[in-house]
């Protein structure tokens, strides 16, 4: 009636009524959407309160500047207003939950009419008979769609009286919602605290604020800080409220605030809200309160120390991820060492075998636990690294392709360092042959850090995010888990009865694996040429040529007499003082990536591939674009076979190109700090990393690490 009422005054002539407002609404199926004003007529000098009303028809519903899990927030621009006259932001009244049947989502809605304030100062020295406003509103409006919508808006009011008259059709609209407004200024102190999954709030007051109250909920500003449902656990007292979430897949926390919006009900359905920032829960600020909902819930401190079942899943995580590892291109030419050290302890007494399994296992684990301490440095320290972080120095590259080069040098036969170095020889009962196991721990730790396994993953960045010990704790059973098979097979005097006889085709075995030696620092160089060039590459081959020849003459001074033995060894030194002299080399610094420098324009840094740069994806996600981001490396075996075995292969490039997907690579083998933080927002300390942002506001959609041309085409069809 109200509305039928107001069409039929402005078809009437509104023009010849100026004590009347004239507006021209939007009237659509799912939604009208108007311009509206809290007076009849504008004063000079005088505040003018406008809104804009959106009416969504049954089961649509708007949404709010919290948008909950869906929903982009209506918005007001390009205001045209008479000139001095200034629009305030639009003010937005409290929301309601509102649960998406038959799933987890929830967004922060309004399903009735709701009107959206905003103020107008109106200059002193406002001339004219009336008041023209117009502006630009953008909103959406769902039901089991949602629709975008977009109108120009306009009023006009008659400039008139020394006071303002209150409208009577729409003054109790903006009272009631007036009264509805968040409050700003109040003295609720909040506080958040993270434990496992779970995240939890704490809001307390000096006062009774909550006496009566019925329910509560937080409605965050950013996404990805809480997942509304299924999980909410809620109690209330008089000046205290805890409310728990399951925390988001990708939790988000910018500077250590939470902003958004507490809305209190009563037992009448009448809500009121605060605008306030969480904080951290600290010692210090956590005062009332004697446990956090998210610390009874799930069995730690507060600190955000994971316990009870979730430490214990990511032990498991990190024990599986560990034994994987075993299974690494990247560590078989060690692994092949070790399992020839252990054929020739076949016949050695049961306390030797245990022995040495136990100090395999202790140089795995104590490698692991300080490489985890230098980069849990690194990153207190500020540093954007993440694991594998020494392979992203090329100084440390050069040291390992010596390393291995040596070895293969070693096994050939160039010349024979024993059994101390390399953990095998006939010198079974020498604690040097402890010291050999150690150091193959050691050795296949440093090998195997490129390598990142499924499980490992996700054990990693938990490890990564917590305290020191707790961090140790999970980088421990890491290396358990990588030297647990050998570790059983010291320790089990049936399965050793399986392994080969030590004979003569243990000296043939050696021989040959001097050739995935080779292999390796074949592998190596070449991510050396990644880092620095040709010619950094080309000083360190030149390096292994001087060990070579420095490794030959001291074999060969065995056999000299007192002067050539002195003069081979001599010599021998100089040319290991030229290859370590060549770590320093300018040549062996990073050379910056021509790709890279240049992307962000569109054009491909490959066959079917953009360099990845943050602004190129930002760009491409703003104007809703299909993303696919590799984070690869090249010194991570998994990338590199993902990529030639999957992310290559002509059905999954179709793929894109059907799906109007557009593919950014982002090379993470030297240090990049924009690399860096997009791993950290989805919490992976290290490389491969595959997701797919669909767009249009959607989540974006994690990739296992291990890859085949099924799984990504799947992924790929859904969007």
């Amino acid at each position: 009636m109200r509305k039928s009422v107001r069409r039929l005054l402005m078809l009437g002539g509104l023009a010849l009524l100026p004590a009347i407002s004239h507006a021209e609404p939007f009237q659509g199926e799912e939604i009208e959407v108007e311009l509206v004003s809290e007076s009849t007529n504008v004063v000079p000098g005088q505040t003018l309160s406008l809104a804009l009303r959106l009416t969504p028809t049954e089961h649509w519903h708007t949404y709010s500047r919290w948008q909950g899990d869906s929903g982009d927030a209506t918005r007001l621009s390009n205001w045209q207003l008479p000139a001095g006259a200034v629009a305030g932001e639009l003010q937005f009244p409290t929301p309601t939950w509102l649960p998406f049947p038959g799933s987890d989502l929830v967004t922060f809605a309004y399903e009735e009419e709701v009107f959206l304030l905003v103020s107008i100062e109106v200059p002193a020295s406002l001339q004219g008979p009336t008041f023209e406003a117009s502006v630009f509103a953008e909103w959406q409006v769902c039901d089991e769609i949602c629709l975008l919508g977009e109108a120009t808006l306009t009023l006009s009011l008659p400039v008139q009286g020394q006071s303002l008259v209150r409208d009577t059709q729409w003054g109790r609209a903006f009272e009631e919602t007036r009264a509805n407004l968040p409050l700003a200024e109040h003295d609720v102190q909040a506080l958040f605290a993270i434990a496992g999954e779970r995240i939890s709030l704490s809001f307390q007051s000096a006062a009774a604020v909550f006496e009566g109250a019925s329910d509560v909920w937080f409605f965050p500003e950013s996404k990805r800080i809480l997942k509304p449902g299924p999980l909410r656990d809620v109690s209330i007292a008089s000046n205290l409220v805890q409310i728990t979430h399951q925390q988001a897949r990708r939790l988000l926390v910018e500077g250590d605030r939470i902003p958004g919006l507490l809305s209190v009900a009563d037992a009448a359905g009448r809500t009121h809200g605060y605008l306030l920032e969480a904080v951290p829960a600290t010692t210090e600020n956590v005062t009332g309160i004697t446990a956090l909902a998210a610390t009874s819930g799930s069995g730690s401190g507060a600190d955000g120390s994971q316990g009870g079942q979730g430490l214990f899943s990511v032990i498991f995580l990190a024990l599986a991820g560990g034994l994987i590892l075993n299974l690494m291109p990247c560590v078989f030419p060690v692994l092949s060492l070790k399992a020839l050290s252990f054929a020739s302890k076949g016949q050695a007494p049961r306390s030797e075998q245990r022995l040495d399994g136990l100090a395999y296992t202790l140089g795995i684990i104590v490698t692991f636990m300080v490489l985890a301490s230098i980069l849990l440095a690194l990153r207190a320290g500020g540093e954007a690294v993440g694991w594998a972080f020494q392979l992203q120095a090329p100084w440390f590259v050069a040291i390992l392709i010596y390393l291995f080069f040596t070895m293969g040098l070693s096994l050939s036969g160039v010349y024979e360092f024993g059994s101390g170095l390399m953990g095998v020889g006939s010198n079974l009962a020498s604690k040097s042959g402890y010291k050999g196991s150690f150091f193959t721990g050691v050795l296949a730790t440093a090998v195997a850090s490129p390598c990142t396994a499924p499980f490992m993953g996700a054990a990693l960045g938990f490890a990564l995010s917590q305290s020191w010990l707790v961090a140790m704790v999970v980088f421990f059973f890491l290396g358990l888990g990588m030297a647990l098979p050998f570790l059983v097979l010291s320790f089990s005097p049936a399965l050793m009865k399986y392994m080969p006889k030590p004979g003569a085709w243990m000296n043939t075995f050696k021989e040959f694996m001097a050739f995935p030696m080779y292999a390796t620092v074949l592998w190596l160089l070449w991510v050396l040429g990644m880092q620095v060039g040709v010619n950094g590459m080309a000083i360190v081959v030149g390096a292994c040529l001087s060990l070579a020849f420095g490794l030959w003459l001291l074999q060969k001074r065995r056999f000299a007499g007192a002067f050539w033995s002195t003069a081979n060894a001599v010599i021998a030194g100089v040319a290991l003082l030229v290859a370590l002299y060549a770590l320093q080399s300018p040549l062996l610094a990073v050379q910056p990536d021509p790709d890279r420098v240049a992307a962000g324009d569109g054009e491909l840094s490959g066959d079917h591939f953009e360099s990845f740069s943050a602004a190129r994806l930002a760009q491409l996600q703003a104007a809703g674009q299909p993303v696919f981001i590799n984070m690869t490396a090249a010194w991570c075996i998994t990338c590199l076979a993902n990529e030639q075995t999957t992310l290559s292969a002509d059905s999954v490039l179709q793929s894109m190109r059907d799906n109007n997907i557009t593919y950014l690579k982002g090379d993470w083998t030297n240090q990049d700090p924009e690399i860096s933080a997009v791993l950290d927002s989805f919490n992976r300390p290290s490389v491969p990393l595959y997701v797919l942002f669909p767009g249009a506001g959607k989540e974006p959609i994690i990739l296992p690490q291990i890859l085949t041309p099924a799984i990504v085409i799947e992924v790929f069809a859904s969007i």
